[in-house]
């Protein structure tokens, strides 16, 4: 009986408000393609409804696009966990082929791979590229300024909250999913290479 209205996340048949992930993983792939990478990594958040829409929309536009991603190239890293990102990113330039871009699953994650791969006495994006998601805050003050997807936080939460006054005060409706477009960012951590 108690009026429920999710958040980027899909749950148990309630209303939600989500970003269009989907989109916003097509978008980005699709840039990092048209920059000349075919060896693309992606380190993604834990089993979520975002994570496995996020994972489609990887393959289904490397697909179109002819690229195939090895299964070494895929790790997965709980949300916000530089420590962890840090260490998929390990694994994933001691690869005999280490990939030229890896994606990660928040700006967060990034962070931990980009102390990672300065560790080791490489430049981003000079030696290797680097993307995030959600375009929080500081992603455009890192070193490089991180190339990443906004998702639309402040206005899934305001739909969201109008949503759910509308329910306290009316005979809730059928469950809906309101859908947000997601904006690729594109700043410095991400570099052409040659083809």
């Amino acid at each position: 009986e108690i009026p429920v209205v999710t958040i980027d996340h899909v749950f148990d048949g309630n209303i939600a408000v989500v970003s269009n992930n989907g989109q916003g993983m097509e978008d980005l792939v699709t840039y990092i393609y048209n920059q000349g990478h075919r060896r693309i990594a992606y380190i993604h958040g834990d089993n979520t409804s975002v994570t496995r829409i996020r994972l489609t929309s990887f393959y289904r536009t490397l697909q179109r696009m002819g690229v195939e991603t090895p299964d070494d190239y895929i790790k997965e890293s709980p949300y916000r966990d530089a420590d962890s990102a840090a260490k998929a990113t390990r694994e994933l330039l001691d690869l005999p082929n280490p990939p030229t871009c890896i994606l990660y699953p928040d700006d967060y994650a990034a962070i931990g791979g980009i102390n990672e791969i300065r560790e080791r006495g490489l430049r981003i994006p000079e030696d290797i590229s680097i993307v995030g998601f959600d375009d929080i805050n500081m992603a455009q003050f890192s070193a490089p300024p991180l190339t990443t997807v906004s998702a639309p936080a402040y206005h899934m939460g305001m739909y969201g909250a109008s949503i759910l006054q509308h329910l306290l005060r009316e005979h809730p409706g059928p469950a809906l999913k309101i859908k947000l477009p997601c904006k690729l960012v594109i700043r410095n951590s991400c570099k052409a290479i040659e083809k």
